[in-house]
């Protein structure tokens, strides 16, 4: 079972204000897909619809893993 491939155009915005350094993915004029936080060496993703944990070592992993998982199981 595969699924038809489709470009998906999101921006990562840093939010202000935040203890760790954060940012949010969104799906211009949409919605938020999930927010990325950096843990001392880890970026902590979480989605927005279901609120699952997905955990990288770099920032663009985390959003890679974000979209993938939004993709598969959110969509």
């Amino acid at each position: 079972m595969s699924r038809k491939l489709e470009n998906i155009n999101i921006e990562v915005n840093e939010r202000k204000g935040s203890v760790n350094p954060t940012w949010e993915v969104i799906i211009p004029g949409k919605k938020t897909i999930g927010i990325i936080e950096q843990v001392e060496e880890r970026y902590h993703a979480v989605s927005s619809k279901t609120s699952h944990d997905l955990y990288s070592k770099t920032l663009e992993s985390a959003i890679n893993e974000l979209l993938s998982y939004f993709t598969l199981h959110e969509k």
